[in-house]
């Protein structure tokens, strides 16, 4: 029966891959399912780090194939994000997981009402959107400490980040935010393994359905276009902040 387990976590990839890519919020499908498999909430935080880096890489490479990458802002935006996320993986590995998620809950719910209410908020373009204002920077390093601490919502949080720069393009902030994830991701699993807290079996299982996840959302961003990636991140937002305050 084990091989049932490990296709459950297969398919939870696969769905979370997709959530990932587009929007952000997959890890609450990808935990509890790895802790069913059977391990603890930390070691699950751990091992499902694995799966996401994959994933990330794989939907970085097909929105660089398909024209829709900027490298340069990536950049910029990633290394305030990658300072904050040793700071927050230490937080994930003495603090308890269930730290601050309320807050955030009622943040994701609050976001989400005020983006139906001024969707420009997202798709208002900017003509210059690469100059970076220092007072992004600790925007950027604070979401960085929450994702070292929980990855789950972290698609969620660059997105809305980001739609302070204006970019009006929320195919190309999507690659960007994958970009970043994959940056994050790749520290925050070095300090996890480090600590002994990667399951490699579970974890590599499920980055199987995680890249094929990622490559999916990846081409159904870039397919369906702004539209589809506002409504799927206004739904994503809503079923996390539920998910982070009542349960």
């Amino acid at each position: 029966m084990e091989w049932l387990w490990y296709l459950l976590l297969m398919v939870a990839g696969f769905l979370a891959g997709i959530i990932n890519t587009i929007a952000g919020g997959g890890s609450f499908l990808t935990l509890p399912a790895l802790m069913l498999f059977g391990l603890d909430p930390k070691l699950a935080n751990g091992t499902n780090r694995v799966a996401i880096l994959l994933s990330s890489a794989a939907a970085v490479a097909t929105f660089r194939r398909h024209g829709q990458f900027n490298q340069r802002l990536a950049f910029r935006l990633a290394v305030p994000t990658l300072m904050g996320v040793p700071v927050g993986a230490m937080m994930a590995i003495y603090l308890p997981t269930d730290t601050f998620k309320s807050l955030f809950g009622v943040m994701f719910l609050a976001m989400a009402v005020l983006l139906c209410l001024n969707p420009k908020r997202l798709t208002q373009v900017n003509a210059q959107p690469e100059n970076v204002s220092w007072k992004m920077l600790p925007i950027f390093f604070a979401i960085g400490i929450y994702v070292g601490f929980i990855q789950a919502g972290l698609g969620i949080l660059l997105m809305l980040a980001m739609s302070l720069l204006n970019t009006g393009d929320l195919v190309a902030s999507s690659a960007i935010k994958n970009w970043i994830a994959f940056i994050v991701t790749l520290t925050a699993t070095i300090v996890f393994v480090s600590y002994g807290l990667v399951q490699w079996a579970p974890g590599l299982v499920m980055a199987i359905g995680n890249v094929a996840g990622g490559v999916t959302g990846a081409k159904l961003a870039i397919r369906k276009g702004n539209r589809f990636v506002f409504v799927f991140l206004v739904i994503v937002m809503v079923a996390t902040g539920v998910k982070l305050t009542f349960f």
